[in-house]
């Protein structure tokens, strides 16, 4: 076996190895528990015009930041998106979705302590290795939550 096929199975592996549960405000917010929720910080952002890039997959929901823009501000809007997407548009069973976040309106200022969650998660998918995330290319990824 090629050593890229070997290393796109591990990370698809680790994806769908990974648990934990999502964060309880997440869960308040009406995002599906059962889904888990990765962040992505890919070294070179899809080629799309967006902020942020929603992956719904079969099975789980991945939060694709661009490195230019991943700030606590981005990271709440693209939750935010994804927790109405959750309410209004169950996930396809069987294929993927895509969908860009090209800008958002001013919302209220973000809690404290909610800022710092964020911006905490924010820190440590930056400190993660740089890995092969899918078919994104090499980048860092993490579960939220859990």
């Amino acid at each position: 076996m090629s050593r890229s096929i070997r290393i796109t199975l591990a990370a698809v592996a680790l994806f769908s190895i990974a648990s934990g549960t999502v964060p309880a405000r997440l869960v308040a917010q009406g995002v599906d528990s059962t889904r888990p929720v990765f962040l992505a910080l890919p070294q070179h952002f899809p080629d799309v015009d967006a902020r942020a890039v929603l992956q719904r997959e079969p099975g789980r929901d991945i939060v694709i930041l661009d490195e230019a823009d991943a700030s606590a501000e981005t990271l709440r809007v693209a939750l935010l998106v994804l927790r109405r997407l959750t309410r209004e548009q169950p996930p396809l069973a069987d294929r993927g979705q895509l969908i860009p976040i090209t800008g958002y309106a001013g919302r209220a200022p973000i809690d404290a302590e909610y800022r710092a969650e964020l911006e905490a998660a924010l820190v440590e998918l930056r400190a993660r290795p740089l890995v092969a995330v899918g078919n994104l290319g090499l980048g860092r990824w993490m579960r939220y939550g859990g």
